[in-house]
């Protein structure tokens, strides 16, 4: 169980190192502290919907859109109206596909 969750947790910091400075990337959560392997991120104004839908159609990518079920905490990062993109990262995953999500939040940021 440690080897997975270890893995889990390099490929979500893989993935928001190589997202955290792309322009237009807004980055929800303490990176600093142990977390589970999730990214959740906003594409300046879009919608997080949008961001999804194009995730999956252009990129073949899913994640997790909208309020997750947590208004309380929407509430209180402000994005109730938005919503977040979230990224789950499994041991199923490569590092290469966390690469491959930054390639496409980046190219949909610089659209």
């Amino acid at each position: 169980m440690e080897a997975l969750e270890t893995k889990e947790n390099a490929l979500a910091r893989l993935f928001y190192e190589t997202v955290r400075e792309i322009p237009g990337v807004r980055l929800y959560g303490d990176f600093t502290a142990p977390r589970a392997p999730i990214v959740s991120l906003n594409l300046a104004g879009e919608d997080s919907a949008r961001v999804a839908d194009a995730l999956w159609e252009e990129y073949g990518i899913c994640v997790r859109a909208g309020a997750h079920c947590a208004p309380l905490m929407h509430k209180a990062l402000g994005t109730v109206e938005q919503g977040v993109v979230r990224f789950s990262f499994s041991h199923t995953n490569t590092r290469e596909e966390a690469l491959a999500a930054a390639r496409a939040v980046r190219s949909l940021a610089e659209e």
